[in-house]
């Protein structure tokens, strides 16, 4: 973070993405690995711009695209994992564009899951 860079209070936030404030502070609870703002000595949060824009990530997922904190969670892990689990021995990234495949083949599996569920009962 630098020095010039704007930090906003949760109540800007909320005014500016339209989100009530207890619902973001909800999710910096279930997304505390991927959302953790910085907070002034009174404990008052203070939001960066990339702050921001993960909760723009969080919101879109759950309310545009409709997927659970479960499976919104799964997919922030993964689109911002810049490595994965290899074999003992192997220590090499994955690149953006596997990154990518894996994150819409996960996307995939979720959107998928609730219809075979329903086809199963049916």
């Amino acid at each position: 973070m630098t020095t010039t860079e704007t930090l906003l209070s949760i109540g800007d936030v909320s005014r500016f993405l339209n989100v009530p404030t207890h619902t973001i502070r909800y999710w910096e609870k279930e997304f505390r690995d991927f959302l953790s703002p910085s907070r002034t000595v009174g404990h008052q949060r203070r939001y960066t711009d990339e702050d921001v824009r993960k909760i723009r990530d969080i919101m879109r997922l759950l309310k545009n695209e409709g997927y659970s904190i479960a499976g919104a969670r799964k997919i922030l892990e993964l689109k911002h994992k810049r490595g994965v689990s290899l074999p003992e021995g192997v220590n090499q990234p994955v690149s953006d564009e596997v990154a990518q495949k894996i994150v819409d083949i996960i996307k995939a599996q979720f959107h998928m899951a609730p219809v075979e569920e329903k086809s199963a009962v049916a």
